[in-house]
């Protein structure tokens, strides 16, 4: 009867193949890495169009949104549907990036070898979100510029980039499982498509308490709208609490006090959303990351 292996031994293989993983999908994700590099005009859809929209849906109602729903910086409340847009259509890339790979043979060529599985999911998503940081950096130094603040500071400006980052891997994930399931290009692209119903029916023009009840009850079940309030606590603060405080102040008569409307905005760290965000993030990222994994191996079984 053979001996089994000393528990230290098995113990140093499975640490070998964790590190073999990570090695192998830092290659891959560099070979990401490197042809965005090289391809810097497909990238400008991403920064060209959230900024546009950023610009265009601020200048349309950012004159009448203090009055219609107490939103006084207008610029600030849209920066977060900039982040998101900017770093969905990055991510979205994937599939098409996938299926690519697929027509040349590379990625049946990839299967042969012995690269862990794992790391096909994980080098791209890690390169996503490299990317999706890129972007955001890119939407948040713009709106900055223009006057858009930052409550939670310089931590805040970092957490947001972070949040960036986890977003555009979770978001690679309908891209990667759409090529796997597909192996077709339009199909693959259609994937960015799929974010607008997700933002439509989040609060991204108006605050959710306006909607009527059904679009109110769809944005409380969305992911997108935890963290696009995630991102405008630490841009704006609570500035629905800060609009009563003004409001309460106009029906008295009087002008606010600049103490009680700093207090009932806050420092843009509100604990409640935060953990909403995140979770949210998580989440959805635990959903499409899953449907990617899942997508691979049938692909690979298959053949």
């Amino acid at each position: 009867m053979a001996a089994a292996p000393p528990a230290g031994a098995a113990t140093g293989a499975a640490r070998s193949g964790r590190l073999h993983v990570l090695s192998h999908a830092r290659y891959l994700a560099g070979r990401t890495l490197r042809e965005a590099r090289r391809q810097p005009g497909v990238e400008i859809t991403n920064i060209f169009i959230p900024l546009f929209f950023l610009a265009v849906s601020t200048a349309a109602i950012g004159n009448i949104a203090e009055n219609a729903f107490g939103v006084e910086n207008y610029l600030g409340f849209q920066l977060p549907v900039a982040v998101l847009q900017a770093v969905a259509g990055s991510s979205s890339a994937s599939g098409i990036a996938i299926v690519t790979d697929m027509e040349r043979g590379y990625f049946d060529k990839l299967l042969l070898t012995p690269a862990s599985r794992w790391s096909l999911i994980i080098g791209r998503v890690a390169a996503d979100a490299v990317r999706a940081m890129f972007f955001s950096l890119i939407m948040l130094a713009a709106a900055l510029i223009f006057g858009s603040g930052m409550v939670a500071g310089v931590g805040g400006f970092v957490v947001i980039l972070a949040m960036a980052g986890v977003f555009g891997a979770a978001y690679s994930g309908i891209g990667i499982f759409v090529a796997m399931r597909t192996g077709n290009a339009q199909a693959a692209q259609a994937s960015f498509l799929l974010f607008f119903p997700l933002l439509f029916m989040a609060p991204a023009f108006a605050p959710k308490e306006v909607f009527v009840d059904w679009l109110q009850w769809v944005a409380t079940i969305n992911p997108v709208t935890y963290m696009m309030e995630g991102i405008r606590e630490l841009t704006l603060g609570d500035f629905a609490a800060a609009a009563e405080v003004k409001r309460a102040a106009l029906a008295a008569g009087v002008e606010a006090d600049p103490a009680a409307v700093a207090a009932a905005l806050g420092n843009g760290w509100d604990a409640e959303r935060m953990l909403w965000a995140f979770v949210s993030l998580l989440g959805f990222g635990a959903v499409t990351l899953t449907m990617a994994v899942v997508a691979l191996r049938r692909r690979a079984a298959t053949g």
